[in-house]
């Protein structure tokens, strides 16, 4: 059994048809999470840790100085699957990111990367000896719906691709860029912190320069409500795909996510 620190990741692990453990609590944010007894035990009884890494957990640290004398690694794939490019034939898209542009730990939200992290699963299911016929074909249906995924981003790109956008709490880069949208800024850092009025008002100012397709939050309440109606655009509810969903899996939350997107786009056509 594998676990899981995000439930992304778990969703990644059961598409392959392979037992997994999710360390997330429902409801936390991953930033926030603390490391629990439950969580430590809960670790203790995989044979892998898989999280995203990078600093995204902060716990990550401590649980693995728990986990080493019982010699169970933790993959962290923000590190494992940075610079692997050579997928292109499979998932061909353009991205806008600057090349020494630091790697969104987000790395769900980028098709390219969250392709790699499942191929990185599968291979370290090869080695631990569990690549059974299910597991190879649940690889093989994970291929084809991140050819799906791709597809739907190749079909919305005309209709956003060089279009500004305002976050609440830019999490979404890793798409947005490989749409070729561009931001203008993120009032929050996270979605804790209180926006900052300067901000505001900063975002605002450039709304009224330049034509902003709409507002992305993920609730629709709050400062992200009250800029849609002072600028006058869509307010889009979009889904980061960071809290833990159990009636959706991760390929649909995000077809849905990208539907939501050319819903706001449309809705400004």
């Amino acid at each position: 059994m594998y676990g899981a620190t995000l439930g992304v990741i778990a969703d990644w692990v059961r598409a392959l048809n392979l037992p997994v453990q999710l360390l997330q609590p429902r409801g936390v944010d991953a930033h926030e999470a603390a490391l629990t007894v439950r969580m430590v035990q809960q670790a203790l009884r995989c044979r892998r840790v898989i999280a995203i890494g990078g600093g995204l957990e902060g716990y990550l640290d401590a649980l693995r100085r728990i986990l080493r004398p019982a010699h169970i690694p933790i993959m962290e794939l923000a590190e494992i699957v940075e610079g692997h490019s050579h997928h292109d034939s499979l998932l061909n898209h353009a991205h806008t990111r600057h090349p020494h542009a630091p790697a969104s730990l987000h790395l769900w939200l980028d098709v390219k990367r969250a392709y790699t992290s499942c191929e990185h699963i599968f291979n370290w299911a090869q080695a631990d000896g569990l690549a059974g016929a299910p597991v190879r074909s649940g690889w093989r249906r994970t291929q084809l719906r991140f050819r799906q995924l791709q597809g739907a981003i190749e079909n919305l790109r005309p209709l956003v691709q060089g279009k500004a956008y305002i976050a609440v709490h830019d999490a979404y880069r890793p798409l947005t860029e490989t749409l070729g949208m561009r931001s203008l800024g993120s009032l929050q850092p996270d979605e804790e912190t209180p926006p900052n009025l300067q901000k505001l008002r900063e975002v605002i100012q450039r709304a009224r320069r330049e034509p902003v397709l709409f507002v992305l939050s993920h609730t629709e309440r709050g400062v992200g409500a009250t800029l849609a109606r002072i600028l006058k655009i869509p307010l889009v509810l979009a889904d980061t795909l960071e809290q833990v969903e159990p009636r959706r899996d991760y390929f649909q939350r995000f077809l849905d996510l990208l539907a939501s997107l050319e819903a706001g786009a449309r809705a400004r056509v």
